[in-house]
């Protein structure tokens, strides 16, 4: 499928929407910050639960789901549902610990900046493959 290049400036990202799923206040805000500062529109919810009242079919461009903090079958059942009413929606699970956080956040050191970037890049793949 062709898609046309981005306008000079613009991010490819730009306009994109992810739904964050962590119960862990800080590592949501921080992801969601990484993600803001490639121009995605991002909406976070601590809980399965909550997660289910922001979704809506064709809303997001992927979901976002920490699968370390909730049950094991309770992550399943949440994407089974999304993709039972939704068949196209993309989903990612996040499973290993958010490596950009270190003790020095948020300093503007270089390995911090170093892995924020390195985890926006993958985000940006994600999201723009085919």
């Amino acid at each position: 499928m062709y898609r046309p290049p981005p306008l000079r400036g613009q991010s490819v990202l730009e306009g994109k929407t992810v739904l964050l799923i962590d119960r862990n206040h800080s590592a949501r805000e921080v992801r969601a910050s990484v993600l803001r500062s490639h121009g995605i529109e991002v909406h976070t919810a601590d809980s399965l639960q909550a997660a289910r009242f922001l979704w809506q079919p064709k809303l997001y461009d992927l979901i976002l789901l920490n699968a370390r903090r909730h049950l094991p079958g309770e992550a399943l059942e949440f994407y089974e549902q999304i993709k039972e009413a939704a068949p196209t929606e993309r989903f990612a699970f996040l499973v290993g610990p958010p490596v950009y956080l270190s003790r020095t956040w948020p300093g503007e050191g270089t390995e911090v900046d170093a892995l924020q970037g390195q985890w926006g890049a993958m985000v940006d793949r994600f999201l723009t493959a085919a």
